[in-house]
């Protein structure tokens, strides 16, 4: 799956003595181009991350949360943590209808671009 985060429609910071906390939303579209038969080749999801933020602004951990609702009305809600490379490690952890089995199941997610507006190209891979 490709995915394209596009620029927070809400950001804010919490301040700290020995870094940051970057809170950032936005509304995703994702290309599944390469699903399974019977799932949609495109679609949109909310995505929330609170990110750490060193004293100097570089990143060193975090979590996101994505959820969507497809064209059929099925869901799914997607964690994971984000490593200090950018990388989101984590699973489907609810999900209706067509993605109800593949509930517990582990994925990757690399970020290949950013602007500096905040958009992201990403790529997501199953890890299991």
């Amino acid at each position: 799956m490709a995915g394209l985060a596009n620029a927070p429609s809400t950001m804010s910071i919490m301040e700290g003595t020995t870094g940051s906390i970057m809170i950032a939303s936005s509304t995703d579209l994702w290309d599944w181009s390469a699903a399974p038969e019977g799932f949609p080749s495109l679609v949109t999801a909310e995505c929330t991350q609170s990110v750490a933020l060193t004293s100097d602004g570089q990143p060193f951990g975090g979590v996101g949360v994505c959820s969507m609702v497809d064209p059929d009305g099925d869901l799914a809600i997607y964690f994971g943590e984000i490593t200090p490379q950018m990388e989101y490690i984590g699973s489907l952890t609810a999900g209706s209808g067509k993605y109800e089995p593949y509930i517990g199941q582990n994925f990757i997610g690399t970020v290949t671009g950013m602007l500096e507006t905040g958009q992201q190209m990403y790529h997501v891979v199953a890890a299991d």
